[in-house]
């Protein structure tokens, strides 16, 4: 009997220790993790770039929620491209993936303009595009409007760079009194294409100057000069563009 009791208490003994040792580890834990969200705070991830793979290169700003806006199309044009008529609009030719909403704001829309050589396809004046032209010209001049989709005019920006450059930021002065989508449209496409000797004797204000894009004639089936640019802008809810 004796003997059963000191085996007994000896049980006990141990049990008790181990439970000890337990509660020391969970106390060495429970510290680790103390000082770990101290010593490595909690660090915010930039929003990446719609479409992008990568963080957000533009600048923060108070109230962002993602990068400025990237994912609209390649817009390719051939001639004329004089101003005037509406070369495209955000009312009419968005594609399905984006959302007309990407067009709300209250007080900020920035724009830039990239221009690019087009290979192939077809221009917005449903004109084949031409390979063997396509890098017979080097600038771009490109005017944009901002609107209210109560209005048919608005404020417009000019946009010029080089193919393969970003032109510098434009920003709206954005008009109060809507809470509907704004609408962009491109109004105008010019191109220093005639400053080449391709096209004959170069008009004056050349190499800096813009003209309308030279047409192959008025059969649409002719492979005609075209141009190519996106746009990328930046609203209340984004991070600005890039200085």
């Amino acid at each position: 009997m004796d003997d059963f009791m000191k085996v007994k208490k000896t049980s006990l003994f141990l049990l008790a220790i181990f439970f000890l040792s337990l509660q020391g580890c969970a106390q060495k834990d429970n510290t680790k993790v103390i000082k770990n969200t101290v010593t490595n705070p909690v660090t915010t991830t930039p929003p990446t770039t719609p479409g992008g793979t990568g963080g957000c290169d533009g600048v923060y700003r108070d109230g962002a929620t993602s990068c400025y806006y990237t994912n609209l199309p390649t817009l390719v044009f051939s001639g004329p491209g004089t101003i005037g008529p509406v070369y495209w609009s955000s009312n009419t030719d968005l594609p399905e993936y984006v959302s007309p909403n990407q067009f709300r704001t209250d007080a900020t829309f920035s724009i830039r303009m990239k221009p690019s050589y087009v290979d192939g396809g077809k221009s917005r004046q449903n004109r084949n595009c031409s390979q063997y032209t396509k890098t017979n010209f080097n600038k771009l001049k490109v005017e944009v409007m901002l609107r209210k989709s109560s209005s048919s005019l608005g404020e417009v920006k000019t946009l010029t760079a080089s193919v393969g450059s970003y032109s510098p930021v434009a920003r709206f002065s954005v008009p109060s009194g809507t809470t509907s989508p704004f609408i962009l449209e491109v109004v105008s496409v010019l191109s220093d294409h005639r400053c080449n000797s391709y096209y004959g004797s170069a008009p004056g204000g050349c190499p800096n100057s813009f003209f309308d894009i030279p047409v192959n004639g008025t059969n649409p089936a002719n492979p005609t000069e075209c141009v190519g640019f996106t746009l990328e802008y930046a609203t209340d809810n984004t991070y600005d563009l890039p200085n």
